[in-house]
């Protein structure tokens, strides 16, 4: 019985990854290509850079972007789950365009917008659009706030498709859910998806994008919820503290400095930039002669003994 029940165990939790298997997947760490599903995309000028939360990511500096082939039309259901993280407000800038962006009406596209361009007195919103040719626009707004949307904070956005509803994550949270949606998400014609990029003269998204994931179905709140906790950490580069020579990290005169309980020779600091940016990499000498402005820092030390992770601020 207990080896059954081992078996049955084993057997719920393969059944349950190969559910959860994404159809196209674009890590985004170093290139564009698809390692699922084949479809590789083309790169206009976005490096790949590290990021002390998520490790290597693509990063958009506000004239590069990426053209993806089609991958939407056809589908009855879909997801989409992406994370990125804005470095600037720039509003109408996308973190996606998917669709067809001619400048002729009827528009046929899905985009993803963190800052809309709404005039005051209006509030600008952070906004997922889905246009219908044979209906009207689809415009879902956010207030930022709610969501506590931030600049150089890296998000979690998940859209969910079918024939009948669509629902909106934001990180491990549902804010929205349309069951009453009539949009034929399978005629959608995507011959024009570009990352970082609107298909009108807005101006380009300036920010990083890390795994992008699609199922050509639609996954449930379970799901969603589970693919956000795996993720999350995956590429953490906060390494776990080792008790035996835990640094002591203090601030004064505008220099961060650095004391090794047992002296170690080899050990280097990297400190990056709220934006995840290497601004210096040092020997724990060389450091105590470096000034910084103000900010927040994180302050990574490491060796073949010590690997400690530390934020600090200089005011």
């Amino acid at each position: 019985m207990k080896n059954r029940n081992i078996f049955l165990l084993l057997c719920t939790i393969f059944c349950a990854q190969f559910m959860m298997a994404q159809d196209y997947q674009w890590p985004l760490k170093t290139d564009f290509n698809d390692i699922k599903g084949g479809k590789n995309g083309t790169n206009h000028g976005v490096t790949f850079q590290n990021d002390v939360v998520r490790g290597s990511v693509a990063t958009f500096d506000g004239s590069s972007y990426a053209n993806l082939p089609q991958f939407i039309s056809g589908n009855t259901a879909i997801t989409i789950a992406l994370w990125w993280r804005m470095d600037a407000i720039q509003p109408w800038a996308r973190i996606y365009s998917f669709g067809n962006g001619d400048q002729t009406e009827p528009k046929d596209v899905m985009m993803l917008i963190p800052v809309n361009g709404a005039a005051a007195p209006f509030q600008n919103f952070y906004r997922f659009t889905l246009s219908d040719p044979a209906g009207p626009w689809y415009d879902l707004d956010v207030d930022p706030a709610d969501l506590n949307i931030q600049l150089n904070q890296w998000n979690y956005s998940v859209v969910v498709i079918k024939s009948d509803s669509i629902i909106f994550y934001h990180n491990d949270k549902q804010i929205f859910a349309d069951n009453g949606f009539t949009r034929k998400i399978e005629t959608l014609n995507d011959t024009q998806n570009a990352l970082g990029k609107s298909f009108w003269p807005d101006a380009l998204w300036k920010g990083a994008l890390s795994d992008l994931r699609v199922f050509k179905r639609a996954l449930t709140q379970t799901e969603v919820i589970a693919l956000y906790n795996s993720t999350k950490d995956g590429a953490s580069a906060v390494s776990a503290v080792k008790a035996e020579n835990q640094p002591a990290i203090s601030v004064s005169n505008n220099r961060i400095n650095v004391v090794l309980k047992q002296s170690d020779a080899n050990a280097m600091v990297n400190v990056y930039g709220i934006a995840g940016d290497l601004v210096c990499h040092k020997s724990i000498s060389e450091l105590s002669n470096t000034t910084f402005g103000k900010g927040l820092f994180l302050v990574k030390v490491e060796s073949n003994h010590t690997n400690y992770t530390q934020k600090v601020i200089i005011k």
